[in-house]
């Protein structure tokens, strides 16, 4: 009996030691990373470039799952239900963090409480392009154009609700004119009736309106951005030109469910960062005009609380409504 009593009190001593040993592993097993738009968007570039890295690194793949759909909501609120034990991710963006909340009467999930922030992988500058014909050259030729003619030109949206959508309010906003929003189903169908004229403008990412640029039948206006961005060196920003509060890009970054346990964020985080500073990444990322930031859990968050009060301040006084 002694003997047995002995046992079992090495037994629960010894415990303890193995399962914090356990958790120290992580990850052990592949992780999911949940895309909210479809294949071949403007997040799977710096998803699979930080995933190699990340793979090599860790001997664990992140694998990207692809989950179109409802403006990026439903692969959010997967990820907000998921397990919060770092095996469930989203590579998130504006649409379905700081915008949601403020277009969406009822949400399926807070993006902005079920979701925590563990690496700001890069912003992409938006910039308003024009069909090389359009007859503004500058931002104060299109405002006096604008004010002119209220409501007469046309600036294609890629997709409503986006950023390109609320950076052309803001920009109506802080401009104080009227353009005419003219929806479309992605950048990409847009640019070809933006080279043809038939909508003369956008705003959108470079790495979009890059083919036509490059043929010069677009031309970049302004850069939505604090400073000029690598890929048009030339092209004054907002800022510069006198309009203060433009910038306005895509984020995107990697975020867990509520409730993951801090030391994983870390390592996450730590892992993420890592990637993002291997030179190869950051050629990849460059020649599609991301800006990499890499900022870490405290940092992102704050951005994230200063995006969603502004585009919700947009929204409102704009008086934009989606059911």
């Amino acid at each position: 009996m002694r003997i047995e009593v002995i046992l079992a009190a090495l037994a629960l001593a010894a415990a303890p030691t193995f399962a914090t040993a356990a958790e120290t592993v992580f990850p052990d097993r592949p992780i999911r990373m949940l895309v909210p738009y479809p294949a071949g968007g403007s997040l799977d570039l710096p998803g699979r470039a930080v995933g190699i890295k990340f793979s090599e690194a860790t001997g664990q793949q992140l694998v990207l799952d692809n989950r179109g759909g409802a403006g990026g909501l439903i692969a959010g609120e997967i990820v907000a239900r998921a397990t919060p034990d770092g095996y469930t991710l989203i590579l998130a963006s504006n649409g379905q963090v700081s915008i949601a909340p403020a277009l969406y009467p009822k949400l399926p999930y807070d993006p902005t409480k079920e979701l925590v922030p563990i690496t700001h992988f890069v912003d992409t500058p938006m910039v308003l392009f024009a069909n090389a014909a359009f007859p503004a050259q500058s931002v104060k030729d299109l405002i006096t154009m604008a004010k002119a003619d209220p409501g007469k030109y046309g600036v294609a949206l890629a997709g409503v609700g986006g950023v390109s959508h609320l950076t052309l309010e803001l920009f109506k906003i802080r401009a104080n004119i009227n353009l005419l929003p003219v929806p479309y189903r992605g950048a990409g169908a847009a640019m070809g009736d933006i080279a043809g004229g038939t909508v003369p403008m956008i705003f959108t990412g470079v790495a979009a309106a890059k083919p036509l640029l490059d043929t010069a039948r677009v031309r970049a206006i302004a850069v939505c951005s604090r400073k000029r961005t690598g890929s048009l060196p030339n092209v004054p920003t907002f800022e510069e030109l006198g309009y203060s509060g433009m910038d306005a890009p895509l984020w995107i970054g990697m975020m867990a469910p509520k409730g993951t346990p801090e030391r994983i964020i870390a390592k996450l985080d730590a892992e993420f960062r890592k990637a993002l500073a291997s030179p190869d990444v950051r050629e990849r990322l460059a020649a599609q005009s991301a800006d990499i930031v890499a900022d870490g859990p405290r940092e992102f968050g704050e951005m994230i609380r200063r995006d969603t009060a502004r585009w919700r301040e947009v929204v409102k006084t704009a008086n934009i409504k989606i059911d």
